[in-house]
């Protein structure tokens, strides 16, 4: 379910969760670890979505998007950011009017003023909310924080209806009809780890190449071979970008199954740097249905799930938020292409800054 959203929300939403150490050490190691203190964590700028699960539970899903400017790029980008959870419709409250200082600065956890807001509490570690426009003679159920309650309601009180392909629908994202996965990974900033291109190659009308390049690779739990690796990746390929690959079978013109050649992650999370699932056996390779799809059924999604880049079509790291790569968008943070890796493995590509 959506709600019509402007290129810029009110919404705010906020959730207690974790802290997570993700810090660069001397050896320009990023290394990675959840710790035992919790937080609240604040996020402006949102647009919330949800569908039905069953008569009891939503999947509810955030996302949030900032315009920075892009060094490999040379123009401005939208990075967006995506983050999902799980709701029981009984826990949902009434909206609410209360007190809450106001987020200044989030990683630090600086706050300013106290300010009234409306809010509503999804759970106890969920909230969906607003400052409060009463000063501009506003009510509580005028709020675009009553429309997306009332929306929620009224889903809930729908039938779930059987689907045969569990398609994710987002709005204010252009149509495409050509076959190109929507890529998603956990979001860590100081890792500066992200995939800077995306190249989906026709091979036949039934498989599709799909090439990712990424920013940088860092060990995670082998920190004093990080160095040495990229030496090894700098002097073995002329290059310290990572590439991967993984295909995408098509039936009747639609996307059906992938394969993940060496680089499924399974059930490892960001945690785990040396993940080399679906290893060729007896020169056979596993397939894997597709989950999720994005919008309509062209657009399977893929999960980056471990630090080396193993990936699934399910998600591993529940508690981060991530990326969200559309690669059709014109504002897109990564870059489209059709080459195919063979191409892409000729290039010498630079070091990074």
């Amino acid at each position: 379910m959506n709600l019509p959203i402007t290129e810029f929300s009110i919404i705010w939403f906020s959730h207690i969760e974790n802290i997570y150490d993700a810090e660069l050490k001397l050896s320009q190691k990023k290394s990675f670890h959840w710790t035992e203190d919790s937080q609240m964590w604040d996020w402006d700028n949102c647009r919330i979505t949800w569908v039905k699960r069953s008569e009891k539970e939503l999947r509810v899903v955030v996302r949030s998007s900032k315009m920075v400017y892009s060094e490999s790029r040379k123009k401005e980008v939208k990075i967006k950011y995506m983050y999902g959870f799980d709701v029981t419709v009984d826990n949902i409250e009434y909206p609410q009017v209360e007190k809450y200082r106001e987020p200044i600065e989030n990683k630090e956890k600086k706050y300013g003023q106290l300010r009234e807001r409306w809010v509503i509490k999804m759970s106890k570690d969920y909230y969906i909310w607003q400052w409060s426009l009463n000063e501009n003679g506003q009510s509580i159920e005028n709020s675009e924080v009553f429309k997306i309650y009332k929306a929620i309601m009224k889903s809930i009180e729908k039938t779930a209806l059987p689907t045969k392909k569990n398609i994710f629908l987002v709005e204010n994202v252009p149509n495409d009809n050509r076959i190109i996965p929507v890529i998603y990974q956990p979001a860590i900033d100081s890792w500066k780890n992200f995939v800077r291109e995306v190249h989906c190659h026709k091979v036949s009308e039934n498989e599709y190449e799909v090439t990712l390049l990424f920013e940088n690779e860092h060990l995670r739990k082998h920190g004093k071979l990080d160095i040495l690796y990229r030496l090894f990746r700098f002097f073995r390929y002329g290059r310290v970008t990572d590439i991967e690959s993984f295909k995408i079978f098509v039936d009747k013109e639609k996307p059906t199954s992938l394969q993940f050649k060496g680089i499924f992650s399974c059930e490892f999370t960001v945690e785990y740097d040396n993940i080399h699932g679906d290893k060729p056996h007896c020169g056979k390779t596993p397939i894997h249905d597709i989950k999720y799809y994005f919008n309509e059924d062209m657009h399977p999604i893929i999960f980056i799930n471990t630090a080396n880049h193993a990936m699934s079509v399910h998600d591993t790291n529940h508690k981060l938020w991530k990326w969200e790569y559309i690669p059709w968008e014109k504002d897109s943070a990564v870059i489209y292409d059709k080459k195919p890796r063979s191409q892409i493995d000729k290039f010498s590509w630079p070091k990074n800054d």
